[in-house]
């Protein structure tokens, strides 16, 4: 009896320990229910489910160790299916496998919209790359607070396109975000540049537009993929990729960038792959990437400019751009590299780019024009030009004309040019240029007009061309004449000579608005001289005004002095008055820049300053009107010809 009632209790512990450990069992082993139906679903998705190999009676996937999932204790954390062709829907309750942190499904047939990601706090790495997926909700990137790698490539998502959210915002470790051809539209998102611990950025094939955010410059990238972008693609300079000090991949073909190579771009000293093949890139190839070890470079089809240089990369090609030679290592003519820096000074403005190519600046470079194969003329009028002047200019020295008016140029003429010594004509009219200006010859017709950061500025200090005349010190506005050749700020003194002892000094002030013509006569002149006994000598100097601003019919003004009996005369014409001679006795001439005005003209055109073309009188003068075979209409204040 004793025996018997000893092996029962030994049965009894026996039967319990095995409860106990079939306890143990289901608490550390079996899969989480919620996370099972989510996998259950994933599974019942598919049209081709049995590539899986998971058990067809099968509850317990943690439990049970099912192929392409692991768990953590008894919640799933990754599923790992890719490259296995398997076609079908996801379960669009993912996201409640809260402790996923590695997904990998690329490389498949999935189809049907993603699920939201939103709130999967653990994932760390996303493949979702090379399947059927055909939109991304609008939550899916809320809480991704732990990922580090998102690919997305390869889907065709949102066909008439989507952008990066905001939300992506909070996804601080990501390291690596790849998105090539999925349909990604507009510009790049510039919060992308917060993101500080991306190195690989992959966005190739998409319909990105507009230009590479500044923010980018900071991000300690390794590779950035922004080629073959549809519907236009990128614009924009590429500054702001010598910046990045860390990238090693630069593609950025099949783009529309502009501008220039940034000269900087060496610094970029862990670059070995550089690819700008199919952009608008113009201008000079950068001495700083000729001498870049790198083992790929690609520059064709793109308007660069200048010689070909010889390159240390270990591949290089640039062909399809406008240079001037076809062997690397030959120079361009120097005219040539004279006219690319003035092109370069203009930034470089497309329609000048596409016809100034070659080495021969006088075969069809448009507005340009040459004598003897050498350049005469630069003509570029109202091109839409805008940028800055360049000293290089003053290397053509054979140019006789320079004709840039009504453009948008700005900045001070470089003082150089006033060395072109074979220089006729000056046409900076209707631009912004800034003082100070330069001092021409005399020689040189200045056409000015129009720039208002001149008016009241001076020409730079230099001795006068023109020995009849010195430079005055007067700071009223240059004049605003077309044709007058002088240069802005400049004025004509009255020359103090000597005659039989007699010293004429003329001080100008204004003086009273002559009646009837309603012309403001601004000069006055008061004048100590002794009389002269001949009052048909010709006067001995000359008083030329800048234009008031203020006068509204825009009238040159000019005092005359005669060195004898101290009389003065006023000429106000409306423009500039043509060259005639009446052939009859002297003809004494004035002449200043282009207004050439002769005494005997004067008195043909008043009738000898008879009563009859009388005006006014004032308390220096009668006034005298005129008219010039040209139709130029003038008053002439007179105190020393009339007879």
């Amino acid at each position: 009896m004793q025996l018997c009632r000893s092996a029962t209790m030994r049965n009894n512990y026996i039967k319990l320990v095995l409860v106990l450990l079939c306890l143990v069992s289901v608490v550390y082993s079996d899969t989480d229910p919620n996370d099972w139906t989510i996998l259950k679903a994933f599974r019942d998705g598919l049209e081709n489910p049995e590539l899986l190999e998971w058990p067809a009676t099968g509850d317990d996937p943690c439990g049970q160790s099912w192929k392409h999932v692991q768990c953590v204790g008894s919640r799933v954390s990754q599923i790992q299916v890719q490259n296995m062709s398997l076609k079908g829907s996801l379960p669009q309750n993912l996201n409640q496998l809260i402790m996923l942190n590695n997904l990998g499904l690329q490389r498949n047939q999935f189809s049907g919209p993603l699920p939201s990601f939103s709130g999967l706090s653990k994932l760390q790495y996303a493949y979702l790359d090379y399947n059927q997926f055909d939109s991304v909700p609008s939550d899916f990137f809320v809480g991704l607070e732990s990922l580090q790698f998102l690919a997305l490539d390869n889907n065709p998502f949102n066909a008439t396109g989507w952008t990066f959210p905001m939300d992506l915002n909070v996804s601080s470790q990501l390291t690596n975000l790849s998105c090539m051809n999925c349909n990604l539209a507009g510009p790049l998102p510039d919060f992308l540049g917060s993101l500080f611990s991306l190195r690989n950025l992959k966005l190739s094939g998409n319909n990105l537009s507009g230009e590479i955010p500044l923010s980018f410059g900071v991000l300690p990238l390794q590779n950035l993929w922004l080629n073959d972008q549809k519907g236009g693609g990128l614009s924009g300079t590429i500054d702001v990729v010598a910046t990045m000090e860390s990238v090693s991949v630069l593609w950025l073909h099949g783009n529309q960038f502009t501008g220039k190579i940034p000269k900087s771009i060496g610094n970029l000293t862990h670059l070995k792959d550089l690819n700008l093949n199919s952009n608008r890139l113009v201008g000079l190839i950068p001495d700083s990437l000729k001498n870049m070890p790198l083992e790929h470079l690609d520059l064709n089809n793109n308007q660069l400019m200048g010689p070909i240089p010889e390159f240390k990369a270990a591949k290089a090609s640039c062909t399809s751009n406008s240079f001037c030679q076809s062997t690397a290592g030959v120079p361009c003519a120097p005219e040539v590299m004279a006219l690319l820096d003035f092109l370069d000074g203009l930034n470089f403005p497309p329609r000048l780019v596409s016809s100034w190519t070659g080495n021969d600046p006088c075969s069809v470079w448009m507005g340009v024009t040459c004598d003897s194969n050498k350049v005469h003329s630069i003509a570029l009028p109202k091109y839409n030009l805008s940028g800055t002047l360049s000293p290089s200019v003053a290397k053509l020295g054979s140019l006789q004309q320079i004709k840039l008016g009504g453009n948008n140029l700005s900045g001070p003429v470089p003082t150089n040019w006033t060395s072109l010594t074979s220089l006729e004509t000056l046409d900076l009219s209707n631009n912004n240029i800034s003082p100070p200006f330069p001092r021409f010859p005399t020689t040189v017709k200045l056409v000015i007009d129009g720039n208002p950061l001149l008016a009241g500025g001076k020409p730079a200090p230099s001795p006068d061309n023109n020995p009849s005349s010195g430079s005055s010190n007067s700071p009223k506005p240059p004049s605003q004449t077309k044709g007058i050749n002088s240069n802005p700020g400049d004025s004509v003194e009255p020359a103090k000579q000597k005659s039989k002892g007699s010293t004429l000094v003329a001080i100008v002030a204004p003086v009273a608005s002559v009646a009837f013509a309603a012309i403001l006569i601004i000069p006055l002149s008061i004048y100590y001289c002794k009389k002269r006994k001949d009052t048909s000598q010709a006067p001995t100097s000359l008083v030329i005004h800048p234009r008031d601003p203020s006068d509204s019919d825009n009238m040159v003004k000019i005092v005359v002095a005669n060195n004898t009996n101290g009389s003065t005369s006023t000429l106000t014409g409306s423009g500039s008055a043509s060259r005639n001679s009446s052939g009859i006795g002297e003809s004494h001439v004035i002449e200043a820049g282009n207004l050439v005005i002769s005494i005997q003209v004067l008195r043909n055109v008043t009738k000898n300053f008879c009563p009859e073309n009388e005006l006014g009188r004032g308390g220096f003068g009668v006034v005298y009107k005129g008219e010039l075979d040209d139709g130029t209409k003038i008053a002439v204040k007179n105190g020393v010809w009339c007879d």
